[in-house]
């Protein structure tokens, strides 16, 4: 999930530069893929098609809170990580043990690079975001997490930066962020990587099964100034959900990923189930508006948290079966 504010917005987009470290290479090689290791190195091409090659298998991560979530899901320890808040009051860590995770920064585009460099990592992971509907790339302006080229410039001196483009269905980048965690050294015949996926896959038919009531869900982001309607093509989760079977709002605009909505007329977006960010208005903060409290979906009860679930099977498993609990007790309101 993109929160929908203008700096983010444009971190959202992507370029990828690499300052080569000591003791590692980087080269550019066609196609996305982790790499087979020959005479002990180390080697994975990101989704830009960047290729990462080391001496060793990387021991030491960092990187976007959103990446390093998943990573932990497979087990692996992550030192040091950047977001948009603080891991103490981002609900996905709450089960998480992040004592040895070195914050870099708590506000989107903060990162302390003394101590990013002070934690030694041996590469760096994030996201890119496309910048339309057919999944281009502007390498002309910052990956996600990043302030600007500046700041991820001075990033990529310390260690190499991998991107995972966040496009397409979540079922693509699932598997892309496995892959990558696998290469990192989780076991990918045992543990969350195989338990995950069967659980994830249990978890999608229970989605596909109750999506057949015909439940209409509308997934928002939500704060003071306006509501912005997400567009399942255009979300990854959103649209591997609406693969499974789900249906969603239909869109008011033409407009990539989100349809910016006034409080006044929210109550023409329509649907049985909201799904609310968040990373936004919460449920009390949203029956206070009285477009949301008049309309049915509120009246019912309705309200269901959209949680932006981790790119791994462990976390979408988990809220798969969520979404599969309240789409079969919703009813048609709309």
């Amino acid at each position: 999930m993109r929160t929908p504010r203008p700096f983010r917005l444009l971190a959202a987009l992507a370029g990828l530069l690499l300052v080569l470290g000591t003791g590692c290479s980087a080269s550019r090689e066609a196609g996305p893929g982790a790499e087979s290791s020959t005479s002990g190195t180390w080697t994975f091409t990101d989704d830009l098609g960047e290729t990462i090659t080391l001496d060793r298998t990387p021991t030491k991560v960092a990187g976007l809170s959103d990446v390093v979530y998943s990573l932990m899901n497979y087990d692996l320890e992550p030192v040091a990580s950047f977001g948009y808040s603080d891991l103490a009051t981002d609900p996905r860590f709450a089960e998480l043990d992040t004592a040895g995770i070195v914050e870099l920064g708590t506000t989107y585009g903060e990162i302390d690079v003394e101590a990013l460099a002070k934690a030694a990592p041996d590469v760096i992971v994030t996201n890119v975001y496309p910048t339309d509907a057919k999944g281009a790339i502007d390498r002309t302006q910052p990956l996600y997490g990043f302030k600007d080229l500046a700041q991820q410039e001075q990033v990529a001196a310390i260690a190499p930066i991998i991107s995972i483009v966040m496009g397409g269905s979540a079922a693509d980048v699932i598997k892309r962020t496995t892959e990558l965690a696998v290469s990192l050294g989780a076991p990918a015949d045992s543990g969350p990587v195989v338990d995950g996926k069967a659980a994830f896959d249990r978890a999608s038919t229970a989605v596909s099964e109750a999506a057949t009531s015909g439940v209409v869900t509308q997934p928002v982001y939500a704060e003071a100034a306006n509501v912005y309607v997400a567009k399942a093509p255009d979300d990854p989760s959103l649209r591997m959900y609406a693969d499974l079977g789900m249906t969603f709002v239909e869109p008011k605009t033409d407009a990539y990923y989100w349809d910016i909505i006034s409080w006044e007329d929210y109550d023409t977006i329509g649907g049985d189930l909201v799904l609310y960010s968040q990373r936004g208005f919460g449920p009390d903060q949203l029956q206070q508006q009285p477009t949301v409290a008049a309309t049915p979906a509120a009246k019912a009860g309705q309200l269901q948290p959209w949680v932006f679930a981790g790119m791994d099977y462990p976390s979408q498993a988990a809220y798969l079966s969520q979404l599969a609990g309240w789409l079969t007790g919703a009813k048609k309101v709309s």
